[in-house]
């Protein structure tokens, strides 16, 4: 059995990586939250999979939670002989880059409180000697509906309101599927070796963002207005997911995941409706 902690196991995304190790017969999950007594943990572990982050917080809040926690956990993990931590982190590490796609070696630019704790939270991990996966994430999407761009793009259309949109004539994949990122993670989890990797995650297929809100305006028979914004100095890039999809890492066509968050959106609107 492979060991894996989870950390945390009650967010958004961890939730869901849970459920999933749950069903694996290979995997043993093993939980820890932010108030765990790490003393009372007693054998060794294989992987810690590090799904914690705070996003939305005051900067000591992101220091406290994004920073201090990572070395917490290193500590954890050398005294438990940890042989592999999994790290999730963000694209906004990348701050106000404004180029046509990103690799894992592009050099940030003024990135903000967030992005620049969870790239402090990488390198306390890279350097700390043992092997890692790091994954740089776009927004993530998929099973219920939340607070992302493409969520507040397909409310809007929804209700008819006009959009402004930066950077329509240019491509996109900056969105990863919960089931994807997951699938993802359940493959790293089983490969063996000492090797050490950041990878970036974000659709397979890019897709002019203009084409895209036009298939979700005509999923809602939307009268909105698109209003193209020129985008020339605004935060802009795609992923290379090249890395990744080496590795094994596949994802859902993007108007799959539009259609999918269309059907989340509409069985929450059933169930407002029937209370």
């Amino acid at each position: 059995m492979i060991k894996v902690v989870l950390f945390s196991p009650t967010g958004y995304v961890g939730t869901f990586i849970k459920e999933r190790v749950e069903k694996e017969t290979d995997l043993q999950l093993i939980e820890m939250s932010r108030s765990s007594h790490l003393d009372e943990y007693r054998e060794n572990y294989d992987i810690m999979l590090y799904s914690a982050s705070v996003s939305e917080a005051q900067p000591k809040k992101h220091i406290q939670d994004n920073v201090l926690s990572a070395l917490q956990i290193i500590d954890f993990c050398k005294k438990h002989n940890v042989k592999r931590i999994i790290y999730l982190s963000s694209d906004s590490i990348y701050g106000d880059l404004n180029v046509n796609e990103v690799t894992e070696n592009v050099i940030m630019v003024n990135p903000g409180i967030y992005g620049m704790t969870k790239y402090l939270a990488e390198r306390i991990i890279m350097e700390s000697e043992i092997p890692y996966y790091i994954i740089r994430m776009p927004g993530i999407v998929g099973r219920i509906w939340r607070k992302t761009y493409l969520c507040r793009v397909m409310d809007q259309l929804r209700a008819n309101e006009d959009i402004s949109v930066y950077n329509a004539d240019k491509e996109f994949n900056n969105v990863l599927d919960i089931d994807d990122l997951i699938d993802f993670l359940m493959l790293l989890c089983r490969r063996m070796g000492n090797e050490s990797k950041v990878f970036l995650l974000g659709n397979e297929e890019k897709i002019i963002l203009s084409e895209l809100i036009g298939y979700i305006k005509k999923i809602y028979n939307s009268k909105s207005k698109i209003i193209h914004v020129s985008g020339e100095n605004r935060r802009y890039f795609t992923l290379d997911i090249a890395k990744a999809h080496a590795y094994g890492y596949s994802s859902k066509k993007l108007k799959t995941i539009i259609e999918n968050l269309y059907l989340i959106q509409e069985k929450m609107e059933e169930g407002e409706r029937q209370k």
